[in-house]
């Protein structure tokens, strides 16, 4: 039901103040961050680049380049992102008049009062403007709903990036790692081919037993063994890697005779610079975004609160209209009309009342969601810094057990080509030996990707180009 108000009834209304909504999202941050590490990460995260946490980053920033360039999903984030500040700007444009102009002409026939048919022309010009008084703030609020929209959008493609771009290289990393670990276990097959032929002339010449050679040849088929399950790991991850660059998965026999790049190594600087959990929040895209859309929310509970008051629309008008069509713009063919029209739909049986509770509902969830994101990037933050800091300690314990096991492979070499002791005891050095080498790269392969999600966590930049 429409009705129009008087302009007492207006200001009684007009007196009414927009809906408190809950309080925002509350700040989460802990004072500071606990188990941090003694090495690793850049300082001023904010400007640096995640691969220059380590030493040759030059291969690893080409990764994270193509990604940015050409994964699929970054380029739908830009798309969205592209979307929402045309529709921002479409809100916004709406605040503003309309102004439209029209042109018109017609021929009729139509009888006159003593019943003769005459032909009539017609011929108009006019232009129209017309503007809804924002009176409760819903054109503004839906405006600035608008808006959020489109910076949460900005930073989801930010979030984006540094997702993608930190799940590219965690993925190169696995990838160096495991052609180490293939190199290490093809290395170690002529290693033990060359104790088996040692066995074999040994046993030829009587000095060595049936056990002995079988036992060797057990050990070269085990490492045999593992060949294919490495090179079969190395393909998945190269072809996941692939994918995330924009390109068609890459044949992995080809890219097998590839060169080998080292181990990522990791820059040693201070963790003192590390952005503090408040300022960390302050940075993370993903949070950022989540408080954006709770601000989006909060507009739209301001929208569905206002759109259960009256509106009032302004609209004028001037043309020129005459039989013929050069009498038009003359000063006696012109008209013109200014009119103003308040409307009210009161009586709806609750629905914009229900629309309201439903934004409101909508406002309190995009709060939660919010403050769920700052405690995953907190749980995020202080998770890569255990990790760093254990994979660190891990990575100086399997080095030292890697060389003492080559130590002892070397002389329980010695040992059996003298005689001292049997084929067992070198066997037993030589797997122990296998074992710790390929312990050593793995573990150097999780430091790296530990160092990396310390820089993800703290939403280090990856490259310039993702600004």
């Amino acid at each position: 039901m429409l009705v129009r108000l008087t302009p007492l009834a207006l200001a009684a209304l007009v007196g009414c103040a927009a809906p408190g909504l809950s309080q925002g999202p509350a700040n989460l941050a802990p004072a500071k961050f606990a188990q941090l590490p003694a090495i690793d990460a850049q300082p001023g995260l904010g400007a640096a680049t995640m691969t220059a946490a380590f030493v040759d980053s030059a291969q690893l920033q080409r990764v994270v380049d193509e990604v940015l360039a050409n994964n699929r999903d970054l380029r739908a984030a830009a798309a969205r992102l592209k979307q929402a500040e045309a529709l921002a700007d479409a809100a916004g444009a709406r605040r503003l008049p309309t102004v439209s102009a029209g042109a018109n002409a017609s021929r009729q026939r139509a009888p006159n009062d003593q019943g003769v048919f005459n032909n009539f022309n017609s011929y108009g010009v006019n232009a129209t403007a017309g503007w809804e008084v924002d009176l409760w703030g819903r054109a503004s609020a839906t405006a600035q709903a608008a808006g959020y929209d489109a910076q949460s959008a900005a930073q989801d493609r930010d979030a984006a990036a540094l997702s993608l771009a930190g799940t590219a290289l965690n993925l190169q990393a696995q990838l160096i790692g495991l052609g180490h670990r293939l190199a290490l276990a093809k290395e170690t097959l002529v290693v033990q081919n060359q104790l088996l032929d040692l066995v074999k002339a040994r046993v030829g010449a009587g000095r060595g037993t049936a056990l002995d050679q079988a036992r060797a040849e057990a050990l070269v088929a085990q490492t045999s063994a593992s060949v294919p399950a490495l090179r079969n790991a190395a393909c998945l991850v190269r072809l996941q890697l692939d994918v995330l660059r924009g390109q068609a998965p890459a044949d992995c026999d080809k890219a097998d005779s590839d060169p080998l790049p080292a181990m990522p190594e990791p820059r040693l600087v201070s963790l003192g610079t590390l952005p503090d959990p408040a300022a960390l929040l302050g940075a993370r895209p993903d949070v950022k975004a989540a408080a954006t859309r709770a601000q989006a929310a909060a507009s739209r509970a301001h929208v569905a609160w206002a759109a259960r008051w009256p509106s009032l629309g302004l609209t004028g008008q001037i043309g020129w209209s005459a039989g013929r069509a050069g009498d038009l713009f003359k000063s006696g063919t012109q008209i013109h009309s200014i009119a103003a029209a308040l409307n009210w739909n009161f009586l709806d049986f609750g629905a914009r009342k229900a629309e309201e509770t439903a934004a409101r509902a909508g406002f309190d969830a995009a709060v939660a969601a919010a403050e769920q994101a700052q405690l995953t990037a907190l749980q995020d933050a202080q998770g890569s810094l255990s990790t760093l800091r254990e994979t660190e300690l891990q990575a100086a314990a399997q080095a030292a057990a890697a060389e003492a096991t080559a130590r002892a492979r070397e002389l329980a070499l010695k040992r059996y080509e003298a005689g001292v002791t049997d084929f067992y005891s070198l066997l037993q050095a030589e797997q122990d030996r296998l074992a710790a080498q390929d312990a050593l790269i793995q573990v150097q392969t999780n430091r790296a990707s530990a160092l990396l999600g310390v820089h993800k966590a703290f939403a280090a930049r990856l490259t310039a180009s993702a600004s």
